[in-house]
């Protein structure tokens, strides 16, 4: 086995080579700098290995430690634009840092035949994940209960991120969203999600995954999307992720709009109220 830094040239990047090929999986972390939840996992996650305290078993794997390089260096979320809506071929935004830095994380994600891309939520939160109905069979072997489909059914909203720029490859990706990185268990179950997707491939040994998670398992079908229509907006529930709402609840007020569930929804990863903002969205989603 052995570890190359700067992969391709690629900063914060890092090729974990098994020396037993067979496929190449990516891993992205820290695509949004105030998604801090997998940072010192995926740290210890690196010098484990290095170590050689967890074995490589097959594949080679490449770690992007710090996807947005640049808005972690001002701890902000993004230095211009979204990094995570930018993953697409012949974009025409304007030449930027983001816009670069896509392009050499496609480059990755080019020659990867699965990807994982991992993020956390800005409130408390259960751990959750999203997949598409072709991988379902392995999300299921993750102890994570909630997973989340039909993200591309957002594709004219939600597009061109690395979940869109892996579909159009016909890759398979799995994005986990690991608790609130405000909670003092966060980094124990962020580590533990890596090794248990890692085992379920195979790439390190099976006696490293823990079914730790004892939540009714739901699947959901991703629906629709709310996009604020104005920087008025107030919520008019308590708002949790995962929250169950009946129809016709009042769920918040939009430029003096009342919005109302048009059936019985899931809320999932509502935007805190302070930083709503025109064109900022928010997900219904319907229980499968």
């Amino acid at each position: 086995m052995k570890i190359i830094e700067n992969y391709k040239n690629i900063s914060s990047s890092y090729l974990i080579d098994s020396e037993n090929k067979w496929k190449n999986i990516s891993i992205f972390w820290w695509i949004h700098w105030d998604e801090k939840s997998w940072i010192l996992a995926c740290k210890k996650f690196l010098k484990n290995v290095d170590d050689w305290e967890i074995e490589i078993l097959k594949w080679k794997i490449i770690l992007v430690l710090k996807s947005n390089e640049e808005a972690v260096k001002i701890n902000k979320r993004e230095v211009k634009f979204n990094l995570n809506r930018l993953f697409k071929d012949n974009s025409d935004i304007e030449n930027c840092y983001e816009k670069n830095r896509a392009e050499e994380l496609k480059t990755i994600l080019q020659e990867s035949d699965y990807l994982l891309d991992l993020h956390s939520t800005s409130w408390p939160s259960i751990p959750f994940l999203f997949s598409e109905m072709p991988n379902f069979d392995l999300a299921k072997k993750l102890w994570v209960n909630h997973i989340i489909a039909w993200w591309n059914e957002l594709w004219w909203v939600i597009s061109w991120d690395t979940e869109s720029y892996i579909n159009s490859l016909w890759w398979q990706w799995f994005t986990f969203e690991a608790w609130n990185y405000d909670n003092p268990d966060w980094e124990k179950i962020a580590y533990q999600m890596l090794l248990n997707f890692l085992s379920q491939l195979w790439i390190i040994s099976n006696k490293y995954f823990k079914n730790i998670s004892e939540l009714e398992e739901k699947f959901i079908k991703m629906k629709s999307v709310y996009i604020a229509k104005s920087n008025n907006f107030k919520y008019k529930i308590d708002i949790e992720n995962f929250k169950e709402i009946k129809k016709w609840t009042l769920i918040w007020i939009d430029n003096w709009e009342k919005i109302f569930a048009e059936e019985d929804i899931f809320l999932i990863m509502p935007k805190k109220e302070e930083i709503i903002e025109k064109w900022v969205e928010v997900f219904f989603i319907w229980n499968k």
